[in-house]
C-alpha cells in the first residue's frame, strides 16, 4: 500500500453514497422530476480529504467498505481524488440523498442510517490504523461511527496518534467526544447544536435559531475543557459567526459571504480548511477563519 508521503488521515467509519436531486420546485406528494443529479462518494472523511486535495495538502480517507457496491465507491473516489484506505465489514454502504429546490431555495437531506459492521471490523479497523498511522502528520476524527465499534476505538486512535506527536482534530459529538477529550486531542470541533447536546443536557441549540443565548455557557465549557484536557475548541453555528478558545483568547470569526447553492459538507470544508492551518503553523482564529472560507466556496458549489 503506497501513500506517497500523505499529510492528513481524514478518519470516517460510516461512508455513504450521496444523491443530490435538483429540482425546478418540489410540491409535497406529487411526482417531481429532478431537472439535474450527481451521485458522489461520500461521508465526512471522504469529504474532508476532498478539500485538502484540492488544497494541496494531501490526505487519504481511513473507512471501512462493505455490500455489493465498493468496486462503484471506489471508482467514484478515485473521481474525487480521494485515496481511500479501507478494511472490509458487514455492512453496506448507505445512500444519503439530499433534495435541492431552486424555486425557493430549500435544501432537505435525507439520510439513511448504517447497518451494522459486524464484529470483526472493530480489530480490524485498530490493525489497519496501526499499519498505516506513520505515514500521516494528523488525523482528523468525523463524524458518528456505523453500529458495532467499540466505544474505546475513536480514543485509541487520538491516543495511538498523540503518542505519535500528530496533530489530531475531533469533528464528534455525544459519547465518542467525551471519550475522546480523556486522550487530549488538539482541537475539537463539533457544531454548536453537537456542543450543547454533548455538555448541555436538556438544552437544545438549533441552527437556524438565534443561538447567542448559549455564548456565556459555551465559553465557559470551552475554557473548562482546555483547563482539563488542554485540548482547544473551534464551535460552528451554521451562517452564525463561529466561537473559537485557544487556551486563552476567546474569538468570534464572521462568516465570509457567499451565494449559496448547497450547504451540505460545509463542515467538512471547514475542517477541511482548518486543518491545513493548523498544520502551516497558523493560529486557532486565523486557521478557523481558513476553515469557513474554504466552507463558504462549498456553500456556492451545487455539487460537491
Amino acid at each position: 500500500m503506497e501513500f506517497n508521503d500523505k499529510k492528513v488521515l481524514a478518519v470516517c467509519l460510516n461512508p455513504t453514497f450521496q444523491e443530490t436531486l435538483v429540482f425546478d420546485r418540489i410540491i409535497e406528494g406529487e411526482v417531481n422530476r429532478a431537472v439535474d443529479k450527481a451521485l458522489r462518494a461520500s461521508g465526512k472523511g471522504v469529504n474532508v480529504a476532498r478539500v485538502l486535495n484540492g488544497l494541496g495538502v494531501p490526505a487519504a480517507n481511513f473507512t471501512h467498505l462493505g455490500g455489493n457496491r465498493v468496486k462503484e465507491f471506489e471508482i467514484l473516489a478515485e473521481f474525487a481524488g480521494v485515496k481511500l484506505v479501507y478494511f472490509p465489514a458487514m455492512s453496506p454502504i448507505r445512500t444519503c440523498t439530499t433534495l435541492i429546490n431552486l424555486s425557493n431555495g430549500k435544501i432537505t437531506e435525507c439520510v439513511e442510517e448504517a447497518d451494522p459492521v459486524g464484529e470483526r471490523a472493530n480489530a480490524s479497523a485498530i490493525a489497519l490504523f496501526d499499519k498505516v498511522i506513520d505515514h500521516f502528520a494528523a488525523v482528523v476524527l468525523s463524524g458518528t461511527k456505523a453500529p458495532g465499534y467499540d466505544s474505546d476505538l475513536y480514543p485509541y486512535m487520538v491516543r495511538t496518534a498523540k503518542a505519535k506527536g500528530l496533530l489530531t482534530i475531533a469533528d464528534i459529538k455525544g459519547e465518542d467526544l467525551k471519550n475522546c477529550l480523556k486522550e487530549g486531542p488538539d482541537v475539537i470541533k463539533p457544531n454548536l447544536s453537537e456542543f450543547v447536546a454533548t455538555f448541555m443536557p436538556g438544552r437544545v441549540a438549533l441552527e437556524t435559531v438565534d443561538t447567542e443565548e448559549f455564548k456565556a455557557d459555551t465559553e465557559k465549557m470551552m475554557r473548562e475543557i482546555y483547563s482539563e484536557y488542554g485540548t482547544k475548541s473551534v464551535i460552528s453555528r451554521g451562517g452564525a459567526p463561529t466561537w473559537t478558545f485557544d487556551g486563552e483568547v476567546f474569538s468570534e470569526i464572521p462568516v465570509p459571504p457567499a451565494d449559496v447553492k448547497n450547504t451540505i459538507g460545509c463542515g467538512d470544508a471547514m475542517t477541511a480548511g482548518m486543518t491545513k492551518g493548523l498544520l502551516e503553523g497558523k493560529p486557532l482564529a486565523e486557521a478557523a477563519l481558513e476553515g469557513m472560507k474554504r466552507a463558504s466556496e462549498n456553500a456556492e458549489q451545487l455539487f460537491h
